[in-house]
């Protein structure tokens, strides 16, 4: 009878555990297919001031139009950051004590990915002029163009001389170097895809100018570019006269271009260069860029991840003449001076349930940009935007359409 009861006891207590088990089963949630969360794409406009020399602006003002008005100030490198930027198109104008402001316009599109845009400007000095007093025996003077400071060859003297006989009265002119066509440094953000194109490009300029609107220029005054016999042969001067540039009388000596002056506005040495723009992309390395929560216990907040990725343009040429240092120098206005590393983050603010997994990745666009007037070449590594994208996903593998 004993051994009866015992049998009883034992059977009843399987069932009840076996009933518990099963219980518990049945209400804990299916964590095989949590629905994933969706994260957001989040987009920033970002970049580096430098001046003409290649180096860094600090404290410059970076100054943000469009769907929404913000400013930034740049750090010790030049760098600055928009964050959190919509989807639209913004004027960008950056202003430095002692320089010459610059604007462009940066459009910001809707591709499902988290953009990064990336935008390099030099600036040029307010001080790199030269007044020249011209009295009844006449004047001369001269100014030095700016140059990166690795690249000293492209620092071109720019001498002005004024005969007796040129002005209508005694005056003071000015003479100021120029760096593009619009007599300023001017910089191209745009789309950058693997292409090719000759253009007519101003290597060198310089701009006379006087405060008196009397003055006028009644016979020509000459105005020296101090550069190479390599470059006189590939350049053309020309002037902007008449809302256009317009070729000049000029002479070439021993190295140098002897412009024939005749009216106060900008001069410049043009060349015919062929660039060249191949365009790849090469992985960021973000500090952590999985988040699994596929087995954990609770749930699990993601904020921001922090990558690294390159700033500016690496030329891999050395300026050995005159012209070839000026080619460096056309290459570095339009697409940027020296590179370093900076830190950039990426906010995704979610919470992953317990059955779910985050994954972020990113590449930067790197452009081998090459300026060329026949044999003549020189070429550099600019870096230019960064796309990020966040994928989630559960068990299944499967997202709950929130690949960036």
């Amino acid at each position: 009878m004993k051994n009866y009861l015992r049998i009883g006891a034992s059977a009843l207590l399987g069932a009840a555990l076996t009933f518990g088990v099963s219980s518990c089963c049945d209400e804990d949630p299916d964590y095989g297919n949590v629905t994933p969360p969706v994260v957001a794409a989040v987009h920033n406009i970002s970049g580096s001031i430098a001046g003409i020399d290649g180096l860094g602006i600090s404290g410059a003002t970076v100054t943000m139009g469009g769907t929404a008005d913000a400013t930034a100030t740049t750090d010790e490198n030049g760098y600055f950051v928009f964050e959190n930027v919509a989807v639209g198109t913004y004027s960008l104008k950056v202003t430095a004590e002692g320089k010459i402001s610059q604007e462009t316009s940066v459009e910001v599109t809707e591709a499902g990915n988290g953009k990064n845009v990336v935008w390099n400007v030099m600036l040029a000095s307010e001080e790199s002029v030269t007044n020249i007093e011209v009295g009844t025996e006449g004047g001369e003077g001269e100014v030095v163009t700016e140059a990166l400071a690795t690249n000293k060859l492209a620092e071109i003297p720019v001498e002005v001389e004024v005969p007796a006989t040129s002005l209508n009265k005694e005056a003071t002119i000015e003479v100021s170097p120029i760096y593009s066509e619009s007599e300023a440094v001017r910089a191209v953000k745009g789309l950058f895809r693997a292409s090719s194109a000759t253009e007519k490009t101003l290597v060198l300029g310089a701009k006379l100018s006087c405060s008196d609107p009397t003055v006028r220029i009644d016979h020509p005054m000459d105005l020296t570019f101090n550069v190479d016999e390599a470059t006189t042969t590939e350049v053309k001067a020309q002037k902007y006269s008449n809302g256009q540039w317009v070729d000049v009388p000029v002479r070439m000596e021993e190295g140098k271009v002897i412009v024939s002056a005749d009216e106060f506005t900008s001069y410049g040495l043009f060349a015919t260069i062929n660039f060249e723009i191949k365009s790849s992309n090469a992985p960021i390395a973000f500090r952590q860029n999985v988040w699994d929560n596929l087995y954990g216990n609770n749930d699990m907040y993601v904020g921001t991840a922090s990558y690294e990725y390159q700033i500016g343009m690496n030329v891999s040429t050395e300026g050995t003449t005159v012209f070839t240092a000026l080619l460096i120098e056309t290459l570095a206005r339009r697409f940027g001076a020296a590179s370093y590393t900076t830190t950039g983050n990426y906010p995704m603010n979610v919470t992953l349930p317990v059955g779910t997994k985050l994954q972020i990745s990113g590449v930067q666009q790197i452009n081998t940009v090459t300026a060329s007037v026949g044999e003549k070449s020189v070429s550099g590594t600019q870096y230019g935007d960064v796309t990020i994208a966040v994928a989630t996903s559960n068990r299944q593998h499967t997202g709950g359409g929130s690949k960036q």
